[in-house]
């Protein structure tokens, strides 16, 4: 009886610990809010043109107007102590309004969504919590200007995309009926895993991105114990990528961990118990993200792959600042410091990157797709290539159909490069780590411009003036 009431007791003492964490940790973040906050960072330019773009969330003291672009400075680190200011190339308010901005609707459909408002089970549709998440959803998308992007998926035991992401939200509404009562098995809730896996598909570059997701639940994978995706997991895709987060729970209580990846990728974290306020909180997600400001800067350049920024704003009425960091990758292929003979070099790279994909289309305007490659660990060496098979091998080899040498970190064949006649679309696919623009992946559809780095080596995407005739024969 007494250890029944000793457990009784930690239990208590637990539950009364977590839930003050959390109001703790939820006001924190609010208070975070009120002055300024990074939102997003989008270094998907860094290679290409040695710029970076942020997205700042200013709120000035009660009775002050909002600073102007003179107020605001900017300083990056490579260890968030030693700062080094670099220079604001423009500051735009009006940018998320008239560029647009990419939403990601992330949908709870497991089994007790379908459950009453309190939780428990019911036989009125008006009362099943998924009804009330898709009429927010369906009034949120009704709302969307023109220049705005939408795509929707739902998650359970597996996650499933029910419309792409696209700058025609009209098909939402008519998805959303298509939403059914998952079977027992796929009834489970694997938020961590759907919320990653939905953050790395995302695809959007160069403009405004967010992923409200919303969930009425805990993290329950099936099996409950069977999944090895964390929340640190997603709160790398989500910073890696620039993606903001927003949370709403949709319930009396919520995931403990999630609202660290709101907290961390610059969103918030919302309570809603029906429709009404679920049609409010998306409403403020929206009105919040077009009064950002859009900054773009000229980046430092230090060496390593996590650099820190320091937006500082300062007026006569008041001064804040916030930190955040950000994946920068390094060109040399490798995430630690870089010895100091080679800083000149990363700092000098989009210049020579630009100059020379320049004079690479000066010289093949009616040749064939191409890429140009700058040796990164092996010195500043380029070499033009045509790209006139369907299928390309990459890599270190001599067999491949493009050998780098010179270059030890690079494998056998590192990569493809395939043509699709049909479509005139170059895709390329990694055998090894590899980045587009920055950004690890796996298989992306190639634009003119691309900037890929593998192992080190560099190579700059230019598009086709002559279609591949043939499929190369391998050696």
């Amino acid at each position: 009886m007494n250890e029944k009431k000793s457990l009784a007791s930690l239990r208590h003492g637990t539950i009364i610990t977590l839930a003050f964490f959390l109001v703790f940790f939820a006001l924190g973040m609010q208070a975070g809010a009120e002055g300024i906050t990074i939102t997003q960072i989008d270094a998907s330019r860094l290679l290409s043109s040695q710029s970076v773009r942020l997205y700042l969330d200013v709120d000035p003291a009660p009775g002050q107007t909002a600073p102007e672009a003179d107020c605001i400075t900017v300083a990056e680190s490579a260890n968030g102590t030693d700062w080094t200011e670099v220079p604001v190339r423009s500051v735009s308010k009006s940018a998320n309004t008239d560029e647009g901005i990419s939403f990601f609707l992330l949908l709870d459909n497991s089994g007790s969504m379908w459950d009453g408002l309190d939780g428990k089970p019911s036989e009125d549709t008006e009362n099943i919590r998924i009804n009330h998440a898709k009429n927010a959803i369906r009034s949120f998308v009704e709302e969307l200007s023109p220049v705005d992007r939408a795509g929707l998926a739902v998650f359970n035991t597996n996650l499933k995309t029910v419309y792409e992401l696209s700058a025609d939200s009209s098909g939402i509404p008519p998805a959303l009926e298509g939403i059914t009562k998952p079977a027992r098995d796929e009834a489970y809730t694997e938020l961590y895993g759907s919320v990653e896996t939905t953050l790395n598909a995302f695809g959007e570059e160069g403009r405004r991105k967010a992923l409200i997701i919303l969930s009425d639940g805990e993290h329950f994978p099936f099996p409950p114990k069977g999944s090895t995706v964390t929340i640190g997991n997603a709160v790398d895709a989500a910073i890696r990528d620039g993606i903001t987060c927003y949370v709403v729970n949709f319930a009396t209580s919520g995931d403990v961990e999630l609202p660290r990846i709101a907290a961390e990728s610059g969103g918030l974290v919302f309570n809603a118990r029906n429709s009404d306020e679920l049609i409010g909180i998306y409403n403020t997600i929206r009105t919040n993200i077009q009064s950002e400001y859009a900054l773009t800067y000229t980046a430092s350049m230090l060496s390593g792959d996590k650099r820190y920024v320091r937006v500082s704003v300062k007026d006569s009425a008041s001064a804040l600042e916030t930190v955040r960091y950000y994946y920068a990758g390094n060109v040399l292929g490798s995430g630690a410091a870089a010895p100091e003979a080679w800083m000149a070099l990363v700092a000098l790279i989009p210049l020579a990157l630009w100059v020379a994909l320049l004079f690479f289309k000066l010289e093949r305007q009616t040749s064939a797709a191409g890429i140009q490659l700058l040796y990164g660990a092996g010195g500043t060496t380029t070499k033009a290539y045509e790209l006139t098979s369907a299928l390309t091998v990459i890599g270190g080899d001599e067999t491949a159909d493009i050998t780098i040498a010179g270059n030890p970190a690079m494998k056998a064949n590192a990569a493809t490069i395939a043509f699709d006649e049909g479509k005139g679309l170059y895709t390329i696919t990694a055998t090894s780590d590899l980045t587009v623009n920055n950004k690890p992946v796996k298989t992306k559809r190639l634009e003119p411009g691309d900037v890929i780095n593998m192992a080190g080596t560099v190579v700059v995407f230019d598009d086709k003036e002559k279609k591949p005739q043939a499929r190369k024969k391998s050696k």
